[in-house]
């Protein structure tokens, strides 16, 4: 993944250090309170989940997007099939 930086006239592109996966989750996981040191990106391509995250609470479901902020406590519990892709950004 690379990001284009403008500066005046200039644009070069940076890297940007990024971890990318793809998960499945059958209806009844729960995925415990966890909390990481990169911002989170998910794309959920099908299923439903109830997760809490910053003390909210969810229903994510397939065509969302999420994001979690570096260090913000969150959790799930699917309630139904789920697969999703994510994007873990490092901050600098």
């Amino acid at each position: 993944m690379e990001r284009l930086s403008i500066q005046g006239d200039r644009r070069r592109f940076q890297a940007l250090p990024a971890t990318v996966g793809h998960l499945h989750f059958p209806a009844g996981t729960v995925l415990p309170e966890t909390q990481h040191e990169e911002d989170e990106v998910s794309f959920i391509h099908s299923g439903l989940m109830r997760a809490v995250s910053g003390g909210r609470e969810y229903l994510i479901r397939a065509g969302d997007v999420t994001f979690i902020p570096a260090g913000e406590r969150h959790r799930a519990e699917v309630l139904e099939d789920v697969t999703l892709s994510y994007v873990l950004l490092e901050r600098p």
